[in-house]
């Protein structure tokens, strides 16, 4: 995992931006992937299995045992938990499932919710006591 850079919650905002534009779409193929290959074995419902786990899974995996996505790592950010202990996979579960809150108005309600708190957390970084920060 890399190492966090605490205190940094403040810097962090644009490269979120970034890494949440590269991620979905690194998501977004790895869900038509799986969604395909399920699809192929358990037909039409294999396809929302497929879509449901490989767009959520990508974060809730990655985040959960590495505290990168691809696009956080290579803007160089990390999810922490907040006493800068690394994340878990509950907390990397309890903050991506909650992007059906954030998500809201494409992802308006994040923005707004990190920008008006000190530690710029959206509402799944506050229900899993999560924090992004710069990584070194």
């Amino acid at each position: 995992m890399a190492e966090p850079v605490m205190d940094t919650e403040q810097d962090v905002i644009l490269s979120r931006v970034g890494a949440f534009v590269i991620d979905h779409i690194i998501s977004f193929i790895a869900a038509l992937v799986v969604g395909f290959a399920l699809a192929l074995a358990l037909g039409r419902a294999g396809i929302w299995l497929g879509v449901f786990s490989g767009m959520f899974g990508y974060f809730i995996v990655l985040e959960g045992l590495f505290g990168q996505t691809l696009g956080k790592r290579l803007l160089g950010i990390v999810v922490v938990k907040r006493s800068g202990d690394p994340c878990t996979m509950g907390a990397s579960l309890v903050r991506n499932l909650l992007r059906f809150v954030d998500g809201i108005l494409s992802y308006a309600v994040a923005l707004v919710v990190m920008l008006v708190n000190d530690d710029r957390q959206r509402i799944g970084d506050m229900a899993a006591n999560t924090v992004v920060v710069r990584a070194r």
